[in-house]
């Protein structure tokens, strides 16, 4: 999906981590950037203030700058430093928190999720849970609680669903037929996708008898989940032996 920021900058940065396959999680640890403010120089239109300027050209144009105040206590000044790239490689050589776990959205959240997603305070309040043996960790991934009956048999209500995020410049090129959770305005579903055209989706529920396809405008989508694992809690009958 293209990028409609009337800000030239933000343009340029979100096309450059585009290219290079950065998540804005990743950007934000790299250049000491908030993440929730970058998403919503995209989101809600806002603009970068003169220190953000400052390292969003120091990564757009391959330098990195000292972030460090002067002692004398004189504004920020750029000095130039390592390539970006290579402070980037050590950063992804070093091992992420022991305690990093995913947030957790159970079905009782999920109205104020849709509605709050954006907002730190408000998903540094919800529930983390950690999966030992995975990969799955940090705000890259979410798990989410299914509710109904819509996607039966593939999954059923209460599972849990490890999901990874798609950042909104990537939602053009999503795999057809695949289950995503997509987060609207007012609620969170989960459906098979199929691009109909740039704009359009087609959401797919697997119990197709009771619940009919339906059209979804991209414009309308907030964020994006691919599902990438479920968690069910039910047990197999005990096997009867003779």
């Amino acid at each position: 999906m293209a990028i409609t920021h009337t800000n030239p900058l933000v343009v340029k940065l979100y096309e450059k981590l585009a290219i290079e396959h950065i998540r804005v999680p990743e950007f934000s640890r790299m250049s000491g950037i908030p993440k929730d403010r970058i998403y919503k120089w995209k989101q809600e239109g806002t603009n970068p203030k003169a220190e953000d300027e400052a390292k969003i050209k120091a990564y757009i144009y391959g330098d990195s700058i000292d972030y460090s105040p002067m002692h004398n206590n004189e504004s920020i000044m750029e000095e130039p430093k390592s390539p970006y790239l290579i402070t980037r490689r050590k950063q992804k050589t070093q091992p992420e928190p022991e305690n990093e776990g995913i947030v957790y959205v159970p079905i009782p959240a999920q109205a104020g999720y849709s509605t709050r997603y954006h907002d730190p305070l408000y998903l540094h309040h919800l529930e983390k849970t950690h999966l030992p043996g995975f990969p799955y960790k940090g705000e890259r991934y979410r798990v989410f609680d299914v509710k109904g009956d819509s996607m039966e048999p593939t999954y059923k209500e209460g599972y849990h669903l490890v999901c990874e995020r798609i950042e909104q410049d990537q939602w053009y090129q999503i795999a057809n037929w695949y289950i995503y959770v997509i987060v609207l305005e007012n609620d969170i579903l989960v459906k098979r996708l199929y691009k109909k055209d740039p704009e359009t989706l087609v959401a797919i529920s697997d119990n197709e008898e009771f619940y009919p396809q339906f059209l979804i405008m991209v414009k309308d989508v907030k964020e994006l989940w691919l599902v990438k694992r479920k968690i069910d809690w039910e047990m197999a009958p005990q096997k009867s032996l003779k």
